[in-house]
């Protein structure tokens, strides 16, 4: 079944996030341009970056255009080091602090991404990623909207949390954060260490709990971008849902399997589990779509 495509809805779509899914995992192809062809329709071109190993393409039809970023590469270390310093920086191009790693990538990378998206300047552009290649998506949004040349849509596949509290609350680019199960990657880096520190500590050692606090305050605090569109065990989807459900299903989860249900943290943020998943009702795109619902713990 050919894939479809709306390149006039910035709102979330089933059918748009599924093509945006194969164009994120078209991005891991050393080669994209004949995997983007066959499979959307679009005519791509490839770039990669050999400092920060940033791989992605720029695709484009008649109808729109498609910007993707590839996501880690656990083989080669410098992509790690990119994922690992997570020092929160203040970067003239985003308002708030963001993730060293990722706007370093993104820095390097820019000035040939810009180079692709001028031939792309006449049609929609919707923009994605998978896990690292997300978060670079998101703060690609920021610099095209600050541009003057905004993105219709960005959707994220497991994407790891990009900046600070202020960052997050100046965000207001139509994004979609959409997360499969019990996927480990977006609950990184961590919120906040402070928040697990109780108000009033069991144990009456004040030097250690407030050694405890210091080491907190110097953690840097991350938060999420909206939306976020969380995919359920049964393939429901959520949209703008009030309670983030992972924390309950892990927990759940780990007791009933013996904690072995966290190999299901790794196997649900592989991309091609998120296609299938996506896949799993695209007869049904209207009513396998809830919007604004809590969802179930």
């Amino acid at each position: 079944m050919a894939l479809t495509f709306d390149p006039a809805d910035a709102s979330f779509n089933r059918a748009n996030a599924l093509y945006l899914a194969h164009a994120s995992d078209i991005a891991y192809h050393r080669a994209p341009a004949a995997a983007a062809w066959e499979r959307l329709g679009l005519k791509a071109v490839g770039f990669h970056n050999k400092i920060t190993r940033t791989r992605g393409f720029v695709g484009v039809c008649q109808t729109h255009a498609v910007l993707a970023y590839r996501g880690s590469d656990p083989v080669t270390l410098p992509t790690w080091i990119t994922d690992v310093v997570v020092k929160l920086v203040e970067r003239a191009d985003y308002h708030g602090r963001v993730h060293l790693g990722f706007s370093s990538a993104l820095k390097r990378t820019w000035v040939t991404v810009e180079k692709l998206l001028d031939g792309a300047s006449e049609r929609p552009l919707f923009l994605t990623g998978h896990s690292m290649g997300g978060a670079l998506a998101v703060l690609t949004a920021c610099r095209l909207a600050r541009a003057g040349r905004p993105a219709v849509a960005t959707y994220t596949f497991g994407a790891p949390r990009v900046g600070d509290r202020a960052f997050c609350a100046g965000y207001r680019l139509p994004t979609y954060r959409i997360v499969n199960r019990l996927d480990l990657v977006p609950e990184i880096p961590v919120a906040s260490v402070k928040r697990l520190l109780p108000e009033r500590p069991r144990f009456t050692n004040e030097k250690i709990f407030g050694a405890l606090k210091q080491f907190a305050r110097q953690v840097p605090c991350y938060g999420h971008v909206k939306t976020f569109v969380y995919i359920d065990r049964d393939g429901e989807i959520t949209i703008d849902a009030e309670v983030e459900p992972w924390h309950s299903h892990a927990v759940t989860r780990a007791i009933l399997t013996r904690g072995k249900s966290f190999h299901e943290g790794i196997t649900d943020h592989l991309i091609g589990n998120y296609i299938r998943c996506l896949e799993g009702k695209r007869a049904a795109n209207d009513g396998s779509v809830r919007r604004r619902g809590r969802s179930e713990g």
